[in-house]
């Protein structure tokens, strides 16, 4: 993966993920979160060969810390992205088999989901995407140099882009959208949403 294609293109990227879950809105990225988990499992829901796998991960004793995307360190690339969670039981470097098998295989489509929900919001703003990183590290209160080193750009792109993008977002309706994202229930009460999507289902 090049820097190019983290910033030049229209697709948020696994680097991307990692700017914006290290450097991102916290608030925006709790709420996408919430929903990139409820959209995975609806799909497992709705696919009878990964239900069965779906009530299989709901019954171990893995919850929702086994699942959750996490920033990696790419040596050979020397940079960061969102992969698969590589917590308890090294997911995604296991033998096919098991709940930890389930576990990865659950993951890499969270992940997935996740950077599609961002992909959503930015396909259906005004924002070139460079505009949308920054804008989004920049309400995160992110200063400046932390945003030009995180892009590769000089300060004074990232103020021309800042200053852009809430120029669109207060002008245009969908973009206008992205604000009341950042407003979520707190901590607490959104791991308990999350964790609930994996609890067993009663009968």
């Amino acid at each position: 993966m090049t820097m190019s294609d983290s910033t030049d293109q229209d697709t948020i990227t696994d680097r991307d993920l990692a700017v914006l879950l290290r450097d991102g809105h916290p608030g925006l990225d709790a709420n996408l979160s919430r929903m990139a988990l409820e959209q995975a499992v609806s799909n497992w829901e709705n696919n009878p060969e990964k239900e069965k796998k779906l009530e299989f991960l709901r019954e171990s004793p893995m919850g929702i810390d086994f699942v959750i995307p996490e920033i990696h360190w790419d040596a050979e690339e020397e940079e960061f992205y969102v992969g698969t969670n590589r917590g308890p039981g090294v997911l995604g470097e296991v033998a096919s088999g098991g709940g930890f098998h389930v576990a990865a295989e659950f993951s890499r489509e969270y992940v997935e989901a996740y950077r599609e929900q961002y992909q959503e919001l930015l396909d259906n703003s005004t924002l070139t995407k460079k505009q949308f990183l920054t804008y989004l590290m920049r309400e995160a209160n992110k200063n400046e140099y932390v945003i030009a080193d995180a892009l590769d750009v000089k300060t004074g792109t990232v103020r021309s882009h800042a200053g852009r993008a809430r120029e669109k977002v207060q002008k245009a309706q969908a973009t206008a959208q992205i604000p009341e994202l950042f407003e979520f229930e707190g901590y607490d009460e959104l791991q308990e949403n999350m964790e609930s999507l994996l609890e067993p289902k009663t009968a």
